[in-house]
């Protein structure tokens, strides 16, 4: 139940933070602040992707369920996952939005745009940010059966402009090393070329034991 509060909090929490954040960045006006989104948008969207890979391969394969904080918060969710890849489906919104919106919200306590911030870069971080903490509802609607589905979604997903069911049903056949990436799957065609076991070879040379040793 203390877990379901904190991830409340973290989504009531960025929500607020991106209002304000938002606020900012329109103050210019809303034809720059468009213009601006117009450039942002498809370079956050696929960095957001790369990077829920390697968080998706981290929360994969470091750590347990009974890590303090991390462990319920990112690692459980994801190994749960992998055993039950409905159960996705079956959670509440919160559960489903909250880790990555605690993320989410103290990245905006540290760098978060003033009145008169408002260029390039500070449009990139908010949608960013923004398709970071939304990628694991594009996840959970991989996961949904077909026929539940709206045909907007269906449609999206067809044109990879949200999570494939068929390209992230590759994730889940054992051993889990390829397909990381659950915003839009974008990124997989890099990420995929990481040697990710190699990595792991070379941290537990360092004592950093991973999920696979």
């Amino acid at each position: 139940m203390h877990v379901r509060l904190i991830e409340l909090t973290g989504l009531a929490a960025f929500i607020a933070l991106c209002g304000m954040s938002w606020g900012a960045l329109f103050s210019a006006g809303a034809l720059e602040a468009m213009c601006w989104t117009l450039l942002a948008l498809p370079i956050a969207f696929y960095l957001a992707d790369i990077l829920t890979g390697m968080i998706h391969w981290v929360c994969d394969s470091f750590g347990s369920e009974r890590t303090p904080l991390w462990g319920p918060l990112l690692v459980g969710p994801f190994r749960r996952h992998h055993r039950d890849p409905l159960a996705i489906t079956r959670i509440s919104l919160v559960e489903n939005l909250g880790a990555s919106a605690i993320a989410g919200s103290l990245a905006l306590l540290f760098i978060r745009p003033a009145p008169g911030d408002h260029g390039f870069l500070w449009h990139f971080w908010m949608w960013f940010l923004v398709f970071g903490v939304v990628s694991n509802l594009f996840h959970r609607w991989a996961h949904w059966p077909r026929r539940a589905r709206p045909r907007w979604m269906v449609a999206l997903q067809t044109h990879r402009l949200l999570l494939s069911p068929q390209a992230h049903l590759a994730h889940h056949r054992r051993p889990h090393r390829v397909n990381y990436c659950i915003l839009s799957g974008w990124g997989n065609a890099l990420t995929n070329r990481v040697p990710w076991e190699r990595l792991e070879g070379w941290l537990s040379r360092l004592g950093i034991r991973t999920n696979f040793d």
